[in-house]
This record gives C-alpha cells, sequence and structure tokens, in this order.
C-alpha cells in the first residue's frame, strides 16, 4: 500500500511541475536512458582507484616523542580495506625535503600502523609523514615539531572572516578558560596589535561568565606588509600566557573566478554563477562586489559567504558582456565567460544535509532537447533520469540516491548522442555519516587513575555498524597550541578525492557544526568543485 502511494504522489508531482515529463515515460526515453546508464557504467568499471588517509595521535610534539600513525588504503568504489597484505614504506621528511627516517611496513586488509622516535636533537618546524604504498599512490600528512610548553590556560581566537582589507573593522572571537575546562573568571586579558616589531594598539579584552571576549581593531588604511599580528596576554591570578595569531591581510593581487553552474552561460536562460577569490598564495580575500554589464549598469551584487565564496543569479542577454567586480584596492575586474547562444544549463536544488535519496536537480534549454541526466559517486552510477525538455520550460528531475549515498555526487547532463552539456558536483548526506560514541566509566578522576573508555560505532539510523577505529588519548591545550588544519577522514574520503590538485581552505570546516557550514559547501563545490567534462562514452 506504501509503494502505491508513493508512486501515485511522483506521478501526481510529474504532472503538476511540467508537461515534458510525461514524455520520460515514451519508449525513446526509456531506451535513451539505458543507453546513456549502460555507456557510463563501462566507462566507470575502467577505473579502480584508490585513495589514503593517514592520521597521528596529534598535531605537535617536541623532539625525542614518539609519533603514532595510522594509515588507511581503501577503494574508491567502496572504501573497503585492499584484500590481502603488501608493503608500504614510511618516511618523515623535514621542512627542505630531506629524509629524517624511513620504515618498511606490512600493511595488512589496507590498514598500516605504526610509529616514529623523534630524535632528541630534531629541530623543530614542519615536518612530513610520506607514506607510499607498494600497490601505487602515496599521501602526505604534516606534522609539526616543536620545544613547546603546555599551557596552563587553554586560549582561542577566531576571525569571523578569512581575510580582511587596508581600512577594514577585524573583529576577532576569544575564549580562554581554565585548564580543567571551566571558563576563566577574573581574569585581565590585553590584546596587542602590531605590524611586525611595531605595536600600533594595545586593547583591554572584557571577558564575560563563559570565557568569551571580543576584539576589534581596524586594519590600517595606508598598509604596505601583510604581517600583521594579534597577541593576546592573558594574567590569571600570577599564571601568565600568551598566543599570537596573525591577521589574515590580503594585500597582493587578488584573482577573482567566475564560474557559471553547470559549465557555461546561455543566452535567454536565468543561471547561477559562483565566485571565488584568491590572493596570490592562493589564500580566499573575502568581500562585497557587484557583476556590471557593458554599458556599466550593476545587474547583480554579491558577498562573499566563506572563505572568498559566494553566488549570484543573472540571465544573459544576446551581446551582453560582463565584469564581477570585487570591493577590494587589489582587485581588477573579472569578466564573465560568454554567454552561448544556445544550450541548457543544469541547476541542484536542495542542500547538502537533505534527507538521504534525496537529489532534485532542474535543466533549462533554450531549444527543445533529448538527454538524459546521470548520478554518479565513487566510480558507480546512483541514478540516472531521461529528459525531454521543452525550450524555455524547465524541467524538474528527482533521482533517487541508494540510502547509504554520502558525498559529493557529480551529477552530468547528456544530449541524445552521449556527449555531456552541463556538469557539477553535488553533496549529499552531510551529517548523516557514521556516527561514533565515547563514554567513559567515571565522571571524574584524579592523576594516575586507570580510565575505561567505551567506543560505540552506528549508522545514521542508529543501528551497530563494524568499524576501524583510531583512538589518540590527547592534552587538549596541545591541540589548541597546534592550531591544525590537517584534513580529517571525513573530508578526505568524502570530499578532496573529488577536488584532486586543488588547495581547500580548511575543509574540516564543511562538517562542522556552524550554521553556514552547507552553504558553504555548495559554494565549495560549485567554485573548487567546477569542472569541464572528462566523459568519454562509447557502448559495449
Amino acid at each position: 500500500m506504501s509503494r502505491l502511494l508513493r508512486t501515485s504522489s511522483l506521478l501526481l508531482a510529474a504532472l503538476c511541475s511540467a508537461p515534458q515529463a510525461l514524455l520520460a515515460q515514451t519508449p525513446d526515453a526509456a531506451d535513451r536512458q539505458r543507453a546513456v546508464a549502460a555507456a557510463v557504467e563501462n566507462q566507470l568499471n575502467s577505473s579502480r582507484g584508490r585513495v589514503f588517509h593517514v592520521t597521528t595521535d596529534k598535531p605537535l610534539y617536541r623532539p625525542g616523542e614518539a609519533v603514532w600513525f595510522r594509515a588507511w588504503e581503501v577503494a574508491v568504489r567502496d572504501l573497503s580495506g585492499t584484500s590481502g597484505e603488501h608493503g608500504v614504506t614510511a618516511q618523515l621528511l623535514d621542512p627542505r625535503g630531506g629524509k629524517v627516517a624511513e620504515k618498511r611496513i606490512l600493511a595488512r586488509g589496507g590498514l598500516t600502523t605504526n610509529d616514529f622516535t623523534l630524535p632528541p636533537s630534531l629541530p623543530g618546524g614542519s615536518y612530513t609523514l610520506r607514506v607510499k604504498s607498494d600497490l601505487g599512490g602515496q599521501h602526505d600528512h604534516p606534522l609539526q615539531i616543536s620545544t613547546y610548553e603546555v599551557p596552563r590556560l587553554k586560549k582561542t581566537v577566531e576571525f569571523t572572516r578569512t581575510s580582511y582589507a587596508p581600512g577594514d573593522t577585524v573583529t576577532a572571537l576569544v575564549h580562554v578558560e581554565k585548564a580543567t575546562g571551566e571558563p576563566l573568571t577574573g581574569a585581565r586579558v590585553t590584546a596587542r596589535i602590531n605590524i611586525g616589531e611595531v605595536q600600533i594598539g594595545t586593547l583591554v579584552v572584557p571577558i564575560d561568565a563563559r570565557g568569551d571576549g571580543v576584539v576589534r581593531f581596524q586594519v590600517p588604511p595606508n598598509m604596505r606588509q601583510s604581517n600583521l599580528l594579534l597577541t593576546l596576554n592573558a594574567d590569571a591570578g600570577g599564571i601568565v600566557e600568551t598566543l599570537q595569531r596573525r591577521v589574515p591581510v590580503a594585500l597582493t593581487r587578488v584573482e577573482v573566478s567566475a564560474l557559471p553552474e553547470g559549465g557555461d552561460l546561455v543566452v535567454g536562460l536565468p543561471s547561477r554563477v559562483y565566485v571565488m577569490a584568491r590572493d596570490e598564495q592562493g589564500k580566499p580575500v573575502d568581500g562585497a562586489g557587484q557583476v556590471l554589464n557593458e554599458k556599466n549598469e550593476v545587474v547583480a551584487t554579491f558577498s562573499t559567504v566563506h572563505a572568498g565564496m559566494a553566488r549570484f543569479a543573472l540571465t544573459p542577454k544576446a551581446g551582453g558582456r560582463y565584469v564581477v567586480k570585487l570591493r577590494h584596492p587589489n582587485a581588477p575586474e573579472a569578466p564573465l565567460p560568454a554567454a552561448r547562444p544556445a544550450g541548457c544549463v543544469l541547476r541542484s536544488e536542495g542542500d547538502p544535509a537533505a534527507p538521504r535519496g534525496s537529489l532534485r536537480v532542474v535543466v533549462l534549454c533554450s531549444e527543445a532537447s533529448k538527454g538524459v541526466v546521470a548520478a554518479t559517486l565513487r566510480e558507480k552510477l546512483l541514478a540516472s533520469a531521461p529528459l525531454d525538455a521543452a525550450a524555455g520550460a524547465p524541467s524538474t528531475l528527482d533521482l533517487a540516491l541508494p540510502e547509504d549515498a554520502v558525498g559529493a555526487v557529480r551529477v552530468t547532463l547528456f544530449d541524445g548522442e552521449k556527449r555531456p552539456l552541463a556538469e557539477r558536483l553535488v553533496y549529499r548526506g552531510l551529517g548523516q555519516e557514521m556516527k561514533v560514541q565515547v563514554t567513559a566509566d567515571r565522571k571524574e578522576y584524579t592523576p594516575r587513575d586507570k580510565v575505561t573508555l567505551t567506543v560505540k560505532t552506528t549508522s545514521a539510523s542508529g543501528k551497530p555498524v563494524a568499524a576501524d577505529v583510531a583512538l589518540a588519548v590527547v592534552d587538549d591545550a596541545v591541540l589548541r597550541l597546534a592550531d591544525s588544519k590537517a584534513p580529517h577522514l571525513l573530508s578526505e574520503l568524502y570530499l578532496l578525492h573529488e577536488m584532486p590538485g586543488q588547495q581547500i581552505h580548511e575543509p574540516n570546516f564543511y562538517f562542522s557544526g556552524d550554521k553556514k557550514a552547507p552553504e558553504a559547501l555548495d559554494l565549495l563545490l560549485g567554485t573548487q568543485g567546477y569542472r569541464r567534462f572528462s566523459w568519454a562514452l562509447v557502448p559495449r
């Protein structure tokens, strides 16, 4: 009965959305769908890639300490471990790429575990743990080595933007607490602003009962060097500690990219254009901007949401010329790609945290067109649907994805000759990954007490699942001191693999609880996930 009701609902939605949806039931549409699906699967079956993830017990070490590491080598298609045994080479490289140590290790089922003991005289700096498989491929994992002292106060500073321009107001969120995790009350916290060694300002930072405070100051309008530093000094009853962070100021030339969703703009068709701003070092640049036509008229505005990324809507006109202008002193105008006189545009609907099994796209063509939309993920065809679009009328297609589909899905529109017309990445299943719960046997402990932890892994629906777990017990004061941005397991396997060669700013942010994360993830896939077609479909 439930299946009948579900089928009736889908039919009613198809009747109400667009007349051309009915044409998708014709034999011609079904044959076209089968032909494209077979060709897509044929190409995907020729690929059997592997992906790596390396983790260490902590990101920051002292000379003489042991670096414990774990490496996963899994198949792209199903994220399963490599069967059997094979050799792996692990190397510790210094900041110049020189080899500090090397080990040969036997990997079982795609899993490698081992450790390096750091020489006591090892200089501090940024080191690399490199893992190379005898089956091909390697992965580099960053780690820091320093003769640090464990802080007695936990201090964090978070800038509200990823970059600032001269004259902008900097806002930094400050949090200070005791080593035991309790908010620090009654402490005196000051902020010192320096350009290099020259101090340009000092502020008293009020800290509330939750240990939170806010620092605001202006970037000098005539600033010419990017060495603007914010230093916090916390004095808590004789415990005095500092924390220093470089303020991200963009002073070099800013490159702005304008990327039409799906690949191309088409005259007369409403489209969305994704914007990405980066400086010469590839770091994101935030700000607001305008879109101007050939008459220098403002036809759209935008403001970056996260990491220099934004989006705006545009319906290009015949003969129209458009440029994007970011309000930044070092950002020249960026021309939009010329609109094609005819074609199709592809738009995704919904958000990355949408329920599983749901992926909706809208296709709009300037002329009556027949084609197929296919969704693939990690070398597998997830779903496909035929398209019979009337000229200028939007066609809404709902692709039924498997319940376990989590990650960056590649959605492609093919024409009747199996040629790709439009394509983009769409994330699905955000926040619906496997859940890990760690429970301690007691609420609190004293030094040298024995601690027993229970680890439980469940599916998104709450069902128990088997899993390989890496567990490290580390003073979180060390984690805050390191301020590591290395990708974790989710971002490595579900996101970064789909954007090879891209420098992704703080990839773990997109899996955080920040309210901007879902929108920022869509912007990331529309910019750094922008891709031209790599399909070469041939019949079986």
